[in-house]
């Protein structure tokens, strides 16, 4: 039976990769949203040690430049155990960080078979962007931390990502830390694909739920995260510890989600979209 985190960090990391949008040439910028995702069970080999999974994933995302961002955040997922039992396993958070990426709060509580399991909060911070992350972590894994010199927090990663994007870049390679796994940082390797036009993708043509997104430019994102630093496992096949896909509008909201773990992974697809208003800066 998969633990709750490693789920819930790489549906995290794909929340908070969709934070950004951008407004034609202009630089990146956040969309206001409220996305709902249904998840299904795209693939799981014997070893996963389940036949079944559905669950559902809601974001709402809220904030500016000036004020910060904020995220909130749950994942509920129902694990069909190959011997007939199930699990449902529960993550919610809220996150903030700051318009110059420089400060991040992070709290998340976790449950399974609706019991309360953990309760983490975390802090972090850097003097400049050029300096190493500092942070501490209150709950059932307590203690101070210090991250590599050059790791950035979500919004960062994901304005260079929608950057990248915008100017016809197709790779980005960046060390990121999130909150959602204790103080463990991930390199994040990232795959932009060609540009499409608006009305490009068939299955979003398809959803009467992404009928906002139908004028829309868009393009193909996959991204694979590795275990970065102190604890990290050794691999000599460069395996990641996990990957995720999805096409990210120009607006800051993205479909076709798929988050894969290696032996098993989940497909997620867009059930409901409503866009919040924008904050304006004084």
């Amino acid at each position: 039976m998969p633990a709750a985190s490693p789920t819930r960090s790489a549906a995290l990391t794909f929340a908070l990769v969709i934070m950004g949008g951008t407004a034609g040439a202009q630089a990146a910028t956040l969309v206001p949203h409220r996305a709902i995702y249904d998840l299904t069970m795209a693939r799981a080999d014997r070893s996963s040690g389940f036949s079944k999974v559905n669950g559902r994933m809601a974001i709402e995302i809220s904030g500016s430049a000036c004020s910060g961002w904020s995220v909130n955040f749950r994942l509920a997922n129902e694990f069909y155990q190959s011997e007939g039992d199930t699990r449902l396993l529960d993550s919610r958070s809220t996150s903030w960080e700051s318009g110059d990426g420089l400060e991040m709060r992070f709290n998340q509580k976790e449950y399974v078979d609706n019991a309360l399991q953990s309760e983490t909060r975390i802090e972090a911070k850097k003097a400049d962007t050029a300096a190493p992350p500092t942070g501490s972590i209150t709950g059932t894994d307590g203690k101070d931390f210090v991250l590599p010199a050059g790791t950035v927090f979500p919004m960062v990663h994901q304005i260079r990502l929608l950057a990248a994007a915008e100017a016809g870049r197709n790779r980005d390679v960046t060390t990121v830390f999130d909150g959602s796994d204790g103080d463990k940082v991930f390199r994040a390797i990232s795959f932009i694909g060609k540009r499409r036009a608006p009305g490009g993708v068939a299955d979003d043509i398809a959803n009467p739920k992404a009928a906002g997104l139908k004028s829309l430019a868009s393009w193909p994102v996959s991204i694979s995260y590795y275990q970065s630093g102190a604890g990290a496992a050794e691999d000599s096949a460069g395996t990641p510890n996990y990957q995720v896909s999805f096409t990210m509008y120009d607006n800051g909201v993205s479909t076709g989600l798929s988050m894969d773990y290696g032996d098993f992974a989940l497909k997620g697809t867009l059930a409901g979209l409503e866009f919040l208003p924008q904050e304006k800066c004084p």
